[in-house]
């Protein structure tokens, strides 16, 4: 009884943690659109989630407008979520969502190496992109994960890079995660060659790994999860690959798929991907073995 109630105990604390960040997030959303947070109007709720359909997925969308209602009705308030608007935006939203998730398509080896052969080697943005590329697929990276890379989070070993995850989505916690990705026969497609060409061309010493770059070529900010998707897009539609069938999500897809057709065991790739859950990774093993031992193979067609 003990260790459930401190199961328990503990998951209501990641909620109440995550509901503070979420109601943090609208509340800075509102007043960088000079709109009211409590009470929100409908109007304005369906503005927010309408404008989070962009990047985010629907299970985040979905936790955000818990966390609204649950400080609306803290304050004595009728939850907006309820009202006909909402829900009719909501619903519209998922039925979208659900259609762009699942028509991504995952980057296979073969096409990643199309990709990378295509990118410009004389310049730096070409350079970094392969980095972001071949780093983000290795590693199985989500593209939150790839952008809040920084420079002193990398250790180079006899073996490979480590990669230090200081907080993931498997990973409420912040205890770090680290991610191995050794070197690679192949120097287009090697982790540790792409990351040590990019910090040599780059002179970057610290602080973010991949960076903005501005139509001079010069280095910015850090770079943003959604510019990560259109380097992603942008990349495959210049080797003729149909950019909207592509996504961030198709680096750790593709990387997931190849390693299931390669044969790898179950727990090796959730050892790279940080999958909590086998069945979440289920779908990829799944769509990557349906020509093993099809039925129609050897049959004299």
């Amino acid at each position: 009884m003990e260790a459930k109630e401190h199961l328990l105990n503990s998951k209501a604390e990641n909620t109440k943690r995550a509901y503070t960040s979420d109601w943090s997030h609208f509340e800075k959303w509102c007043y960088s659109h000079s709109l009211e947070s409590l009470p929100a109007d409908p109007q304005t709720l369906a503005y927010y989630i309408t404008s989070l359909g962009k990047e985010k997925k629907a299970s985040t969308i979905k936790r955000r407008m818990a966390a609204i209602s649950q400080r609306h009705k803290t304050k004595g308030y009728p939850s907006p979520c309820k009202t006909p608007l909402v829900k009719g935006v909501w619903e519209g939203l998922q039925r979208k969502i659900g259609v762009e998730e699942k028509g991504k398509e995952a980057l296979w080896l073969h096409e990643l190496r199309e990709v990378i052969e295509a990118l410009p080697k004389d310049k730096l943005i070409g350079i970094r992109n392969r980095a972001l590329l071949v780093i983000g697929w290795v590693g199985a990276f989500r593209r939150s994960e790839l952008v809040g890379i920084n420079i002193e989070d990398i250790s180079i070993t006899r073996d490979g890079i480590i990669i230090h995850l200081n907080r993931s989505k498997t990973d409420q916690k912040g205890e770090g995660q680290d991610v191995a990705l050794p070197f690679a026969s192949n120097p287009l497609t090697c982790p540790v060659r792409s990351f040590e060409d990019w910090i040599t061309a780059s002179r970057l010493k610290d602080g973010p790994l991949f960076r903005r770059m501005d139509r001079h070529g010069n280095i910015m900010e850090r770079l943003t999860p959604p510019a990560v998707r259109m380097v992603v897009k942008n990349s495959c539609e210049a080797v003729g690959l149909d950019p909207q069938r592509y996504s961030a999500h198709s680096l750790r897809s593709g990387f997931c798929s190849q390693a299931a057709r390669a044969g790898k065991a179950e727990h090796q790739i959730m050892k790279q991907t940080r999958h909590k859950r086998s069945d979440s990774l289920q779908r990829y093993i799944k769509k990557a073995s349906l020509f093993d031992d099809n039925a129609a193979s050897g049959i004299g067609l």
